[in-house]
């Protein structure tokens, strides 16, 4: 898959164009940090080391309760965004959606070291250690969307949250704007990455 930064939406970045794009980590990889684009980059590579940290934290917990996953996994997938998936050299860090698949995530709770699923989504705790913003979305499967009537609540809740932060990663803030999000910037403006994993 080929992507580039095309869309200037701030005056400042160029960003891809609206919508998600489904990559590998190793596609993600080499657009946002190998790439020649950012050769002299001068934080990407140490920001791409922390989210491999950050996820590698989730596949061992998967190994080490392999038995009682039965071959589901932590992590449906994470959404990457933010300043990481525009043309600014230097980013201070990566944002990210995290979909940590509810059922596993009950499956280990209690046990040793599945705290970490708690500390994975302190914002002060993964920015020190990871250069990461991560936001926590508890993915369920759901069959069907046309009777929403008929969902319960947890059912529901992730599918506000998961609209909401399609919404959020595809809006632009005006260059320097770090006040509330305004109506002004509320259309879609940008793309971000899903990445598989």
């Amino acid at each position: 898959m080929v992507l580039d930064f095309s869309v200037q939406a701030n005056g400042e970045d160029f960003f891809l164009g609206p919508g998600r794009y489904r990559v590998s980590a190793e596609e993600a990889r080499a657009l946002l940090v190998d790439s020649q684009r950012f050769a002299k980059s001068a934080t990407r590579r140490d920001i791409w080391h922390g989210f491999e940290s950050y996820l590698g934290r989730f596949f061992l917990l998967e190994d080490q309760y392999s038995a009682l996953l039965q071959g589901d996994t932590l992590l449906h997938c994470v959404w990457l965004g933010g300043s990481f998936v525009s043309s600014r050299l230097n980013p201070s860090n990566a944002d990210l959606t995290v979909f940590v698949n509810e059922s596993s995530a009950q499956a280990i709770k209690g046990k040793r070291g599945a705290g970490w699923m708690t500390q994975a989504f302190k914002r002060q705790h993964t920015e020190r250690l990871f250069s990461l913003s991560a936001i926590e979305v508890r993915y369920r499967p759901i069959r069907s969307v046309f009777q929403l009537d008929e969902l319960e609540h947890p059912e529901l809740e992730y599918l506000r949250q998961r609209g909401s932060w399609d919404d959020w990663w595809q809006r632009c803030r005006p260059p320097g704007d770090k006040d509330a999000p305004t109506l002004e910037s509320a259309a879609p403006r940008r793309g971000y990455l899903e990445v598989t994993l």
